[in-house]
């Protein structure tokens, strides 16, 4: 005499079977990574400073003369202030 139960067994066997196959759809799904800027991110990119037209050389060599003259000169204050506001992030 052969009893197989009530048909319980069946019921999770099959869940086992539905279950792992979901899996493995899940497993061969490729995902990518996706960087999007933000509104704002792109409003402060137009107002970048580019390189390429901003040119201080002219500058450069100014100071440059100047401290090789022993003219150049400086405001200790001004500086504080530059190394102060540099230290909290100010800019």
């Amino acid at each position: 005499m052969n009893i197989k139960g009530v048909g319980y067994t069946n019921g999770i066997n099959y869940y086992n079977k539905v279950t792992s196959n979901k899996i493995e759809k899940l497993e061969k799904k490729q995902v990518y990574d996706r960087i999007e800027l933000s509104d704002e991110a792109k409003i402060l990119k137009d107002y970048s400073i580019n390189e390429s037209n901003y040119d201080n050389s002219k500058k450069i060599v100014e100071i440059k003369n100047s401290i090789q003259n022993g003219t150049y000169g400086y405001d200790a204050k001004l500086i504080a202030k530059g190394m102060f506001d540099a230290m909290k992030g100010k800019e």
